[in-house]
């Protein structure tokens, strides 16, 4: 078998104009009654980013939980369907949201144009502030769940998104996978905000780990820098269907509206 491998991945072609995100609910540091809030429906406003033409969605992220496929940037999602086996407890929250490709590529920063929403919540009250929306702040991604099907060539992708953080001398982040044909564990070093791929993957539960660090290489504190998730992989089960949709050949013609062809919102 061929060695399974952690290697930098190629960044996908950026689109001509950054798309812009944002949450209209829940607003900035709002408070949600705690027998309200798993009925508080979420509401985006995505402009720039047509979904779901070519497979386009947008990951949505609650307190560093596994993220949330939306489909429809327009309809309200309430609180406790983003991730149902989450409690959501009294204190603070955070949620954040982020377009993302057929691939599951998040759309990442083009100029100072970045294309991230985050905002903060409370449940039952206001108490002390563990996350502000200045602070450095890493946010995991994929892979998650189940990896069913052949992967990509390229290999499994690993991706996530940064605010107010710039790899290189400043910030950097450590990755370690571990599964098999990865068995004692296979660890790197990122300075380079691009995706990441998991090469000749074979069948089994790998676990993957990332950390966001200083120039003194010591872990950033925050509720979201610290991340340890666990995946599978099954070369040989049908894939899900939200697992990747081809990408249109033209982008005109991926709404669903006009071309019978274009993929479903599963």
């Amino acid at each position: 078998l061929p060695a399974v491998e952690l290697v930098a991945g190629t960044l996908a072609e950026p689109p001509a104009k950054a798309p812009t995100i944002a949450f209209k609910a829940p607003t900035q540091n709002q408070v949600i009654a705690l027998d309200k809030v798993g009925d508080f429906e979420v509401k985006l406003e995505l402009k720039g980013w047509d979904v779901p033409a070519g497979g386009n969605h947008v990951h949505v992220i609650l307190d560093g939980r596994p993220y949330k496929r939306i489909d429809d940037a327009k309809a309200p999602i309430k609180l406790k369907d983003l991730d149902p086996s989450y409690s959501l407890t009294e204190g603070q929250h955070v949620i954040v949201a982020f377009p993302s490709r057929h691939t599951h590529e998040s759309v990442k920063p083009i100029g100072k144009a970045v294309p991230l929403a985050t905002t903060t919540f409370w449940v039952g009250k206001k108490g002390d502030a563990k996350w502000k929306p200045t602070d450095p702040t890493f946010i995991f991604s994929r892979p998650k769940g189940a990896n069913d099907g052949p992967p990509p060539a390229e290999g499994i992708l690993i991706d996530w998104y940064l605010a107010n953080v710039e790899l290189g001398d400043a910030y950097s982040l450590d990755l370690t996978v571990t599964g098999p044909g990865l068995e004692n564990g296979k660890k790197v070093n990122i300075k380079s905000w691009t995706p990441w791929r998991i090469k000749n993957v074979r069948d089994g539960a790998y676990k993957i780990a990332m950390t966001l660090l200083d120039k003194a290489g010591k872990p950033v504190p925050g509720p979201l820098n610290d991340v340890s998730r666990e995946f599978s992989v099954n070369t040989k089960a049908a894939p899900p269907a939200d697992h990747a949709h081809p990408a249109p050949a033209d982008p005109k013609a991926a709404d669903p509206k006009t071309d019978p062809k274009a993929p479903s919102k599963k």
